[in-house]
């Protein structure tokens, strides 16, 4: 499948700075929900973070610099098949992997829709080195099978660590005890990290709220020293609302990423 086939372009994060050849940063948005248990909309997110991303935040970061100075591209949408667990999965590892194709050194920066997109992102990115991953989620997600399917979003951790092994989750406050259990018994990862962010993390608008947030600028602390590969965010829901914060985040990421 060639390039025209794989994505969709949208309302772009910023105006073109350079062609998909020539960026250091490459944003693609994965628009699909299909798996999720509760709340759904997590297919709007993309689009909606791309838009507050454009409406609401400057281009400048005190610490990170100034993203006009970054060499971006913004790839558009995955043609996702809503419905289709198994099409969707095939056509987000092969947009990825034609990302690659055509910018083997760009970094890329996802945006979801629901987390179970993650594992596909992942394994497209592991054919080019070796890296550790890094998760920041309000759930472990790390069932082997949930309502009968392997490539649920509540199993996008445990199939990452099962293509990788060395995996950390973070920022988990719920879960049963057998998922609770693999997760404490996680080891701390090591530099390069791939990073993946499930917003309710910190917020409530998302798809599968958790009582409790982590501190914004806590998790960001986290982060700030990682050397990351690539990087998602995950499982914003604007459909329960806005949390601008969201769009701050991607904003430190590309920057970060760009370093």
């Amino acid at each position: 499948m060639d390039m025209k086939e794989l994505f969709t372009r949208t309302n772009i994060i910023c105006d073109d700075v350079c062609s998909l050849k020539d960026a250091d940063v490459v944003v693609l948005g994965i628009p699909f929900d299909s798996t999720c248990v509760e709340v759904p909309g997590t297919r709007f997110g993309p689009n909606a973070i791309r838009e507050e991303f454009r409406t609401h935040l400057n281009s400048f970061d005190p610490e990170l610099g100034e993203l006009r100075d970054v060499k971006l591209h913004d790839v558009g949408n995955v043609r996702v098949l809503h419905g289709n667990v198994p099409k969707t999965n095939e056509r987000i590892f092969l947009a990825v992997k034609a990302v690659l194709e055509q910018n083997p050194s760009a970094k890329i920066l996802t945006l979801g829709g629901e987390h179970s997109i993650t594992y596909q992102v992942v394994r497209a990115l592991y054919e080019n080195g070796r890296f550790s991953y890094l998760c920041y989620d309000a759930h472990t997600d790390l069932w082997d099978k949930f309502n009968d399917m392997e490539l649920s979003h509540a199993c996008g951790n445990k199939r990452v660590m099962d293509l990788l092994k060395k995996v950390e989750v973070r920022g988990f406050r719920t879960g049963e005890k057998e998922v609770f259990d693999t997760a404490r018994s996680l080891s701390k990862v090591k530099d390069p990290v791939y990073l993946s962010i499930d917003v309710d993390v910190f917020s409530d608008k998302v798809g599968c709220p958790v009582a409790g947030f982590m501190d914004f600028e806590d998790v960001w602390a986290g982060i700030k020293p990682r050397s990351l590969v690539a990087a998602d965010v995950v499982e914003y829901n604007p459909m329960v609302g806005k949390d601008i914060r969201v769009a701050e985040l991607v904003k430190r990421l590309i920057l970060k990423l760009s370093k």
